[in-house]
C-alpha cells in the first residue's frame, strides 16, 4: 500500500514542477539571450554610459588627458539647428532617412513576401534564382554602389543635350494627369530600386523559411476542401508568416539608418576630436530609432501583427 501510494503521490508532486508553455518559451527565450545579455554587460554598457555622459560635454585632447567642459545639451542644439557640411546637414539627413525608412518598410515587406512564395514554388533552377536575390546583400559595397551610380553621370549628359525628358518618367506621369503626390511616390520608389534589392536578401530568407515551416497538412487539406492559391495564401501562409514581420521590419530599419548619411556625418565627427557632438548625433540617432520601433510596436499591437497563429 504505501508503494502504491508513493507512485500515486509522485505524479502530483512532478505536476507542480510542470512549467505552461508561455513559462517554457520565456525561460528558453532567457536561455538563448543570455550570452547577448552578458556580452552587452561586459562590453557595451560602460561606452554607452560613457558616451551618454560625453554628449554632455565639450572634450579637448590635450597631451596625458582629455579636458571636460560641462556644456548641457549645446551638442544636441548643434546637431539640430546649427550643423551644417559641405552637401548637407545631420538634420537633413536625419529627416531624409526617416522618410526613407516609411517608404521603404512597406514596400521591402510586400516585395520580400512576394518573392519568398515565388521561390518557394517548385521550378528548374529555383536554388540558383534564390542565389541571385541575395547576391545584393554579398556584394553591397562602396564599391558596387559607385559603380551603380554612373547613371547619374549618363543622366547628366542627356540634360546637357536636352533631351533628357525622353527617359524623364515623372515627366510623362504628369502629362497624364496624375495626382502630384502619386507621381512623387512612383518615382520615389523607382529611385529607391537598388536600396530595396540590397535591403530584400536577409527579408527573403527569413519569410522563405517562415512559409516552409508551414505544415504542409494545412495545404493538402485545403486543397481537398477546393480552396484556391489565392484563398491559401490569405488562410494560410499570411496568418503564419506575420510574427516574423516584426523581425524583418526591426532588420530593415537598422540596416537602413546604418547605411545612410547619418552614420557617416557621425564618423566624420568622431574622426574630427568632435567626441561630445558625435556621441550627442549617435544618441539622437538611437532615440530616433526607438521612437520608431515604439510606433511601429504599437501598431503591431492593435492589428495583432506578431502573434503565433497558433496560440490565438
Amino acid at each position: 500500500m504505501e508503494k502504491a501510494n508513493a507512485q500515486i503521490s509522485s505524479p502530483k508532486r512532478l505536476k507542480k514542477f510542470e512549467l505552461s508553455y508561455k513559462k517554457q518559451k520565456l525561460l528558453w527565450a532567457f536561455i538563448f539571450l543570455l550570452p547577448w545579455m552578458v556580452g552587452v554587460g561586459f562590453l557595451f554598457l560602460t561606452p554607452l554610459i560613457e558616451s551618454f555622459r560625453f554628449s554632455f560635454y565639450d572634450l579637448t585632447p590635450q597631451s596625458g588627458e582629455i579636458v571636460k567642459e560641462f556644456i548641457g545639451f549645446d551638442n544636441y542644439i548643434y546637431a539640430f539647428n546649427t550643423h551644417v557640411t559641405y552637401t548637407s546637414s545631420f538634420k537633413v539627413e536625419l529627416l531624409n532617412t526617416t522618410g526613407d525608412v516609411l517608404i521603404n518598410l512597406p514596400v521591402l515587406l510586400i516585395f520580400s513576401l512576394f518573392i519568398a512564395v515565388m521561390l518557394n514554388m517548385k521550378f528548374r533552377g529555383r536554388a540558383l534564382v534564390r542565389a541571385i536575390f541575395f547576391v545584393p546583400v554579398i556584394l553591397n559595397s562602396a564599391a558596387v554602389a559607385t559603380a551603380l551610380g554612373g547613371g547619374e553621370a549618363i543622366a547628366a549628359i542627356l540634360e546637357q543635350q536636352g533631351i533628357d525628358q525622353i527617359f524623364d518618367l515623372q515627366f510623362y506621369l504628369l502629362q497624364t494627369g496624375m495626382a502630384p503626390f502619386l507621381i512623387t511616390f512612383i518615382v520615389g520608389l523607382i529611385d529607391r530600386i537598388y536600396a530595396i534589392l540590397a535591403l530584400a536578401g536577409v527579408p527573403i530568407l527569413l519569410f522563405l523559411a517562415s512559409i516552409q515551416s508551414i505544415p504542409k497538412h494545412l495545404y493538402e487539406a485545403a486543397k481537398i476542401e477546393g480552396a484556391t492559391a489565392y484563398e491559401m495564401f490569405w488562410l494560410i501562409t499570411l496568418p503564419n508568416v506575420t510574427p516574423h514581420i516584426v523581425t524583418v521590419v526591426v532588420y530593415a530599419l537598422v540596416d537602413t539608418f546604418l547605411t545612410s548619411e547619418v552614420s557617416t556625418i557621425i564618423r566624420e565627427e568622431f574622426s574630427k576630436q568632435n567626441w561630445g557632438l558625435s556621441s550627442a548625433m549617435a544618441w539622437i540617432y538611437v532615440a530616433t530609432i526607438i521612437m520608431i520601433l515604439l510606433v511601429l510596436g504599437i501598431f503591431a499591437k492593435a492589428l495583432k501583427i506578431g502573434e503565433s497563429h497558433y496560440e490565438n
